[in-house]
């Protein structure tokens, strides 16, 4: 076992993370205080953000019909990383590219940069603590159980490669593809088919169930599910699909940072 690293090499990492905790607290009591002049449940937001949207069942069968296609085509292929992203983000961009065309605000309505960035950032950190606190419990759980969860296999490999190139690739797809691809699936068009047949609580929790599953580690299941659902009520409220993309890649790639910072001072490898 590698010797531990020095206290003081650990210390930037403590104050960064401590930082973002007290920047959560504060964030999240002002969208409490700001919940408080909303006269509007969040059962209806989320029924008419679906009732106004333009995506239908069929919509989504064909998403899915392609994309498992792809996913069919990809199991005769060589092992990549590459080939991976392609078959199920690329194809999933791609499929749902397509079937917008032609469709009214497919993804919400626009809004200035600064306020997407801001609503993304504050809304992002307003559950960062609750995520830490939900991570750290459900992993004793899991350890408890005799179930001690293990690294995904993506994070495995980001961990595992000394390329910078490759590094900073995979930074890319995760922070610049991944959230485009997935939010605009199951926040774009997954989640509004959803709510319309079955009710804004049961499209919710499909949603989020589906979200933390298709990353296929039990180690985090429990927080992504939640975080599934921070990102459809921001997409609900805000109106635009372009909010919980940049929370998506601002979790992505503080998730990414922390962990190469962990790595380049050994506590990781």
């Amino acid at each position: 076992m590698p010797p531990a690293p020095p206290f003081r090499l650990l210390l930037p990492v403590a104050a960064a993370m401590a930082l973002l905790l007290v920047a959560g607290v504060a964030a999240l009591v002002h969208l409490a205080v700001r919940r408080r002049t909303l006269s509007t449940p969040w059962k209806t937001v989320l029924a008419q953000a679906a009732a106004a949207n333009p995506w239908t069942g069929r919509d989504l069968l064909l998403v899915l019909l392609l994309l498992s296609g792809a996913q069919f085509v990809r199991h005769f292929l060589p092992g990549s990383v590459f080939l991976n992203v392609l078959a199920f983000q690329g194809a999933g961009i791609a499929a749902i590219g397509w079937r917008a065309l032609g469709k009214s605000r497919p993804f919400g309505g626009p809004a200035p940069a600064r306020a997407i960035a801001s609503e993304a950032l504050l809304r992002w950190l307003a559950i960062l603590p609750l995520l830490w606190f939900l991570s750290f419990t459900w992993q004793i759980l899991l350890t408890a159980l005799g179930h001690a969860p293990a690294l995904q296999l993506a994070v495995r490999l980001f961990i595992e490669t000394g390329d910078p190139l490759r590094q900073a690739a995979f930074f890319f797809f995760a922070v610049g593809v991944a959230p485009v691809a997935e939010e605009a699936l199951f926040r774009g068009l997954l989640l509004p088919v959803l709510v319309r047949r079955l009710g804004a609580p049961a499209g919710l929790a499909l949603v989020a169930l589906g979200f933390a599953a298709l990353h296929g580690d039990a180690g985090t299941f429990l927080a992504l599910a939640v975080f599934s659902v921070a990102l459809s009520m921001a997409y609900a409220r805000t109106g635009t699909l372009l909010v919980p993309m940049a929370m998506h890649a601002l979790f992505n790639a503080a998730n990414l940072a922390l962990l190469l910072a962990l790595v380049r001072l050994g506590v990781l490898r």
